[in-house]
């Protein structure tokens, strides 16, 4: 019966869904021009549908059909929703989370199918996914500050707070509810929440169409009130309109749309452009060379012609000092009395544009020192400050501790290979050495020379340097002290203070990234120096007892995962007690040196040898038979045996007893404290059998 009921669930929630679907197409085909993302909840509702129809065919059909695909269509079908609802209330940016989600579970789903079949894991990872992507629709709809729009939006966001909440219930029930296997032999509680899914679903299609439809009445709404403003506004433009020309903060000109001869233009547009007004009316904007590229007012003369307006279009506009400003251009196409004119709005973004650069470039700047030398660093942060201001030179030094030196740390890239080959890259030489720049040193504060031929006290120039005829210098400053100096030169206009807050800033951005980079790079190199201190034996050079433990126990849990053998040797050397107390201990040090550069020479870079302390030592060996490591333990014992310690013209010889132990893969891995025992064992029954002489436990010995 319950097998039924599920069942007739599923059928019905296919049959409503399909109901759903027609809905939303219809809602689709008559707002498809009007409102964005509503072709993302169509593409929603058929994948739903589509998914559905393969479960319901579950058992009839293969699983790769009504398990692996249809489940994955329900993720991917409420991606796209996720994706039609931030397009439908206008939020930009890039929605990926779901997308990642949607990837991430049709891996797992994948694994949970037919790695590891599992139905109650498939069940809680697709409702958590379902739950996870709902959570992300419901803020995305809440989130939106427009309250009018968010009154709209508010019914579908709590259908999706109630669809994870539903999520949340059923990833519960399927923990605490005993596993099952079959599908349609769900429980009761099962049931109950794919009928509360259908619902839900019913009532998110009823909230989308009153979305729309409340969405087309605000915009109505809307359009009806601007369109009593407009007709308003036109009745009030023809007494507004020169006040309003004339006094805007914009620059506002009127043109001839035929030959570009200027009708009129307000204040705004003579201080912007630094003409007086007589000259404006008397000329033509290609005449006053306004235009950087020419092509532009074509284009725009082109485009006024088939849509009558151009909106926030960036131009860059030469001014009478022949400075380049960054502009947004809007144009509107007029008639004045029988002729065709332009309606010229010019704002300057120069500061903004810049501004956004210097946003832009902080974050480049950090990003980049992550993966990047300090030098790097530099050359990339000079070759943007060049590009910021207009500069054809970049160089950055640091200020030594005596304040007195100079290291020359980064060119830009430009400089290096257009306009610089002298040596010098790293050097240090006295201030007093320097050229002009370092005025900036002197005086404590950025430094300007835009003529830098006429200066009485420069010096001059080292071969290969190149030419300088203007420069900017800023110094950057911390706790009183000058640290670094950042320098552009040969910008075609001169510098100017606008320059000097830019480089400023950027000269100290990059002072305190370094900063930070030198302290992390210390920061890991005594980082590192403790971890090889910590897992490392003093005398030898071995790993220590920790690191083997550490290393040993990665190594059994590979074999337990993989099945792979393992072996162990274990070797202590004979009578090394007589050695010390013949020798004394600095030669029983030298003696542990020597025996060790012999064991390094036997093993592999896979091995891990370590002291285990006084003159015991153990090597682990990864996928290493038995007969392998007994071999190499008998080379091992030849070498040691072989092997002539010099000390003072004393010439010592030491023998050792190795154990040996191993994991022939065929049974669980023991642990590491198992492995030692047995191979400690193995030499002890090396060293009551006469010392010298490899024992295998569980196997013949040698020697």
């Amino acid at each position: 019966m319950i097998a039924l009921d599920m069942r007739t669930v599923i059928s019905s929630y296919t049959i409503s869904n399909f109901i759903c679907m027609i809905v939303i197409a219809v809602l689709w085909g008559q707002n498809r021009r009007r409102f964005a993302g509503v072709g993302f909840w169509l593409g929603n509702f058929i994948l739903q549908f589509a998914g559905l129809s393969l479960f319901a065919l579950r058992g009839i059909t293969p699983p790769v059909y009504s398990i692996m695909i249809s489940n994955p269509l329900f993720i991917g079908g409420t991606a796209l929703l996720y994706e039609g609802l931030g397009r439908f209330i206008g939020k930009p940016g890039r929605r990926l989370v779901p997308y990642f989600i949607l990837a991430g579970y049709m891996i797992i789903h994948t694994y949970f199918t037919f790695g590891s079949p599992s139905l109650a894991a498939r069940t809680i990872l697709f409702s958590g996914a379902l739950m996870i992507v709902s959570m992300q629709c419901a803020w995305l709809l809440f989130s939106d500050p427009n309250s009018e729009q968010r009154s709209a939006t508010a019914g579908a966001g709590y259908v999706f707070i109630a669809f994870s909440i539903a999520s949340a219930i059923r990833i519960a029930v399927e923990l605490l509810t005993p596993p099952r296997e079959n599908f349609f032999r769900s429980n009761v509680y099962e049931t109950l929440i794919l009928v509360c899914y259908q619902m839900l679903y019913i009532i998110l299609t009823f909230t989308l169409s009153l979305m729309v439809n409340r969405r087309l009445f605000f915009t109505i709404e809307k359009d009806i009130i601007a369109r009593r403003q407009t007709e308003e506004a036109l009745r009030q433009s023809e007494k507004k309109f020169s006040k309003a020309f004339q006094s805007s903060p914009d620059a506002i000109i009127i043109s001839r749309l035929e030959d570009g001869r200027f009708v009129e233009a307000n204040d705004g547009f003579c201080r912007l452009t630094g003409y007086s007004h007589e000259e404006i009316l008397s000329a033509t904007s290609l005449s006053l060379s306004l235009w950087v590229n020419p092509d532009n007012r074509r284009e725009i003369v082109a485009e006024l012609k088939k849509n009558s307006h151009v909106a926030n279009m960036k131009i860059d506009f030469r001014i009478k000092s022949g400075k380049i400003l960054n502009c947004l251009y809007s144009g509107e196409l007029i008639t004045l009395g029988d002729e065709a004119c332009i309606l010229s709005v010019v704002r300057d973004i120069s500061q903004r544009e810049q501004a956004e650069k210097i946003v832009r470039l902080r974050l480049e700047l950090w990003e980049f020192a992550t993966a990047h030398s300090m030098k790097e660093l530099m050359q990339k942060a000079l070759d943007e400050i060049e590009e910021l201001t207009d500069s054809l030179i970049g160089f950055y030094h640091f200020v030594q501790e005596d304040q007195g030196t100079l290291t020359l740390q980064a060119w830009s890239t430009r400089t290096r290979a257009t306009y610089c080959k002298a040596e010098g890259e790293g050097m240090h030489y006295p201030i007093v050495q320097a050229g002009v720049w370092t005025d900036c040193l002197s005086e404590r504060k950025p430094v300007i020379h835009n003529d830098y031929a006429s200066l009485p006290h420069r010096k001059g120039l080292p071969a290969g340097h190149a030419p300088l005829i203007r420069e900017l210098v800023v110094p950057t400053m911390r706790e009183g002290r000058i640290v670094s100096v950042l320098g552009v030169g040969n910008k075609p206009a001169e510098y100017n203070e606008q320059d000097v807050v830019l480089v400023t800033y950027i000269a100290d951005l990059v002072w305190t990234i370094v900063t930070q980079k030198r302290t992390d790079e210390e920061i890991q190199r005594l980082n590192a120096q403790l971890t090889h201190l910590a897992m490392t034996d003093e005398l030898t050079g071995l790993e220590n007892r920790r690191s083997f433990f550490i290393q040993g126990e990665e190594e059994i849990r590979r074999c337990r995962r993989y099945r792979t053998v393992l072996s162990l040797i274990m070797f202590d050397l004979d009578s090394f007690k007589d050695v010390n107390d013949t020798y004394g201990h600095d030669v029983g040090d030298t003696v542990l040196k020597c025996i060790t550069s012999a064991l390094l020479k036997k093993i592999r870079d896979v091995d891990i040898a370590a002291r285990l302390g006084g003159e015991e030592f153990g090597i682990l060996l990864p996928n290493t038979t038995a007969a392998a490591a007994v071999s190499l333990a008998e080379r091992l014992r030849l070498a040691i045996e072989e092997e002539i310690c010099l000390e003072k013209d004393q010439q010592i010889r030491v023998t050792a007893s190795i154990g040996v132990a191993s994991y022939d893969g065929n049974a669980d891995a023991p642990d590491l404290e198992h492995l030692l025992r047995d191979a400690d064992i193995a030499m002890y029954h090396a060293k009551r059998r006469g010392k010298n002489r490899v024992v295998h436990l569980g196997g013949p010995g040698t020697g």
